[in-house]
């Protein structure tokens, strides 16, 4: 997306929709994308899953905060657009790994909550896809938002509106990737 960036920048009304989850709020408080050694330690798959969540949110909220600083190119009130959804309840894979990593208790818990559990294409799609292509997007601005079934925002957790905690998963972004890809053109830690 970084690479793209340029492109969205001179696209009209472009968008970047990070799929999120409610998960983001669930067991992620101690989590600070310090370093490698924290991102390496295995939490249970549950608890990793919440930090990947938590991690799309944070780096959604980093991005916009960079657009309202002027940086990177980007000018504030203006595409593209960057935006974090939640699916909603829906039926994955996830829930099998629930099972294969809790066992009998994992069992229980999908048997319990599967009833309610949405079609993935027929609703589970529908926040992201009014994210990237409603016109409401652009009319409202909603940059940086949180949107949830049906075409409704909600407030992030307080942990991911930490600014300090963006700043950590940039930079530790661009650390990763720069030791693995070499120089950054976009890079403001690591150049």
């Amino acid at each position: 997306m970084m690479l793209l960036l340029p492109i969205l920048i001179k696209t009209p009304d472009s968008r970047v929709v990070m799929q999120s989850s409610e998960f983001h709020r669930i067991n992620t408080g101690s989590v600070e994308f310090k370093d490698m050694d924290e991102i390496n330690t295995d939490l249970g798959p549950s608890n990793l899953y919440a930090r990947t969540k938590l991690g799309q949110v944070v780096f959604t909220r980093a991005l916009v905060q960079r657009k309202a600083n002027g940086e990177l190119g980007m000018s504030p009130g203006q595409a593209p657009w960057f935006i974090a959804t939640h699916p909603g309840g829906v039926s994955t894979g996830q829930q099998d790994q629930a099972v294969e990593a809790y066992g009998t208790k994992g069992k229980i818990g999908v048997k319990a909550v599967q009833p309610f559990m949405k079609d993935p294409v027929d609703e589970g799609c529908r926040p992201a896809l009014f994210a990237a292509t409603s016109e409401d997007v652009v009319k409202d601005k909603m940059d940086g938002e949180y949107v949830i079934p049906d075409r409704s925002t909600r407030d992030v957790s307080s942990h991911s509106k930490d600014e300090q905690l963006g700043e950590n998963l940039w930079r530790l972004t661009e650390q990763v990737l720069s030791e693995k890809l070499g120089k950054l053109p976009y890079a403001t830690f690591y150049v």
